[in-house]
């Protein structure tokens, strides 16, 4: 399945979640959104959390390879875009049973970004240090916690939230 697929099958995703339970959604509407075969589904899938996997690490990838610069800020701008995109998903994904998958996917996105940018800010001394390991896992539970609280309002200010996050980064965390 080429990438154009693989995203069209990601979108139409994201069009079901709209409207259905993030439980409710099937491999069958899916395909059938898609005009594609099980089979072709599942020769690159294995399931819809195999999808939603691939699909939160190329956010991820485009997230991190995008900004070769010491400002977090640069990283929090496409995260806004990011968390907006997939904000329904992220909201009915509480209240389903693919909680602990998003919750583990977005640590996972918050854990790869950081450590770019410490590689990118401090160096590879830093960056592989215990220090920068602490650091990453600290801050990404930290950063989840807080994008999962922000779910759970009726309406979400994700500029308000990595704003917050920016001023830890860049002011007293890796001073």
């Amino acid at each position: 399945m080429p990438t154009k697929t693989k995203h069209a099958v990601v979108a139409a995703f994201l069009s079901l979640i709209e409207r259905e339970d993030f439980d409710k959604i099937t491999v069958t509407d899916l395909v059938e959104i898609c005009d594609i075969s099980r089979q072709t589904f599942y020769y690159h899938f294995d399931d819809i959390d195999e999808m939603l996997q691939w699909a939160f690490d190329v956010e991820t990838e485009k997230i991190c390879t995008a900004h070769e610069t010491e400002n977090w800020t640069d990283y929090s701008e496409d995260y806004i875009i990011f968390f907006t995109k997939y904000d329904t998903l992220m909201r009915k994904a509480l209240n389903s049973n693919a909680f602990i998958l998003i919750y583990n996917l977005i640590l996972k996105s918050f854990s790869d970004c950081l450590s770019s940018y410490f590689l990118t800010k401090k160096g590879e001394d830093f960056a592989s240090s215990k220090s920068a390991e602490f650091l990453t896992e600290f801050l990404s539970g930290a950063f989840t916690s807080m994008i999962v609280k922000e779910f759970q309002k009726p309406t979400s200010n994700y500029r308000e939230v990595f704003s917050a996050l920016s001023t830890a980064l860049n002011g007293y965390a890796l001073q």
